[in-house]
């Protein structure tokens, strides 16, 4: 059945700026072309949790974002982000249908409530073509574009998480969204697999430095979202975990982190396990890995690390000895 999207979340957010709210649909799709011919990234369980390895239809793909813009209320006054998520590449024809591209935005973007629009795509299928289809159904909403960097380290992008781009093509799309007049949204993974508790820290806010420079240098509207990395299952990273190998950031990790990044430029923390299941997501210890992760929500509502440096807890001088322990082979 894929007239339904998988899973679709309501999430208070910052949208252009303003406090509102994110619809983050996943959509019933095919799944990462390139896990399915590579394996994929090291730590990425989107397409074996939610690829189903089968065409999905332009007509199935309207139904589902009809269905996921359904959970809107009529009645909302703050702006909505609708952020359309395929678990791979949003442009590549042979996950989403050409035809199905625009027309998904087209039919979101008709909302009077939706202010912006998001997908995210490999940096291989960004084309003027396409992102003129795109900007052309957005009907003037803006639309921001994610692509997975990861890491700005070319050891850690390869080796670690195998993914199978390079900086020079993150950068050569990145110039292609800035010349048609999108945004864009980068990730970077805050501990991927074989990096220690430091290491990651310091990678993280190199690489966000080094995106937010790119942007400013095309002046193109950039944003980073951190993703802390947690444990999805049939993953590599799961077999080091199991393994005692690797250990999900700890939440003290994250904090420092987006304290640090934050007054570089717009920061998105990622919060959720987005129904992958995970066996492990980043954590302190049990008596304030909820104050925390209230925290990290607020800041994403705010953008505000006030409540961040106002954290404390006995943890953290366990956290301060993980931080010198590395599990790099």
């Amino acid at each position: 059945m894929t007239r339904l999207p998988r899973q679709v979340e309501w999430i208070k957010a910052q949208v252009q700026n303003r406090p509102g709210f994110r619809l983050m649909v996943i959509l019933a799709a095919p799944g990462c072309a390139y896990a399915r011919t590579s394996g994929g990234c090291t730590n990425c369980g989107f397409p074996q949790t939610f690829g189903t390895g089968k065409p999905v239809s332009t007509e199935d793909y309207l139904a589902q974002v009809e269905a996921a813009l359904a959970r809107i209320p009529r009645d909302i006054q703050a702006p909505v982000e609708v952020d359309l998520y395929n678990s791979g590449s949003f442009f590549n024809p042979e996950e989403v249908p050409e035809s199905a591209q625009p027309a998904m935005l087209a039919l979101a973007a008709a909302r009077p409530e939706v202010t912006s629009l998001l997908v995210e795509t490999r940096p291989e299928y960004v084309t003027a073509a396409r992102l003129a289809r795109a900007l052309d159904a957005c009907r003037g909403k803006p639309l921001e574009v994610g692509i997975g960097l990861e890491s700005a380290n070319p050891e850690i992008l390869s080796r670690r998480i195998h993914k199978g781009y390079t900086w020079g093509q993150f950068a050569a799309a990145a110039e292609l969204l800035a010349r048609a007049g999108a945004g864009l949204l980068a990730y970077v993974l805050l501990k991927p697999i074989n990096t220690g508790e430091r290491e990651a820290i310091e990678d993280s806010v190199a690489t966000a430095r080094k995106v937010f420079s790119l942007g400013r240098e095309l002046e193109c509207p950039t944003r980073v979202a951190l993703e802390p990395c947690f444990v999805a299952p049939q993953t590599p990273l799961y077999h080091a975990f199991e393994q005692g190998r690797y250990r999900p950031p700890w939440l003290w990790s994250v904090a420092e982190a987006v304290s640090r990044i934050a007054p570089l430029g717009r920061l998105l923390v990622g919060l959720s396990d987005e129904g992958t299941n995970p066996l492990q997501t980043p954590h302190n210890c049990e008596h304030c890995t909820g104050r925390f992760r209230q925290a990290l929500a607020a800041f994403n509502q705010t953008q505000d690390v006030a409540g961040l440096g106002a954290l404390s807890c006995e943890c953290h001088k366990l956290w301060l000895a993980e931080a010198h322990t590395n599990y790099a082979l």
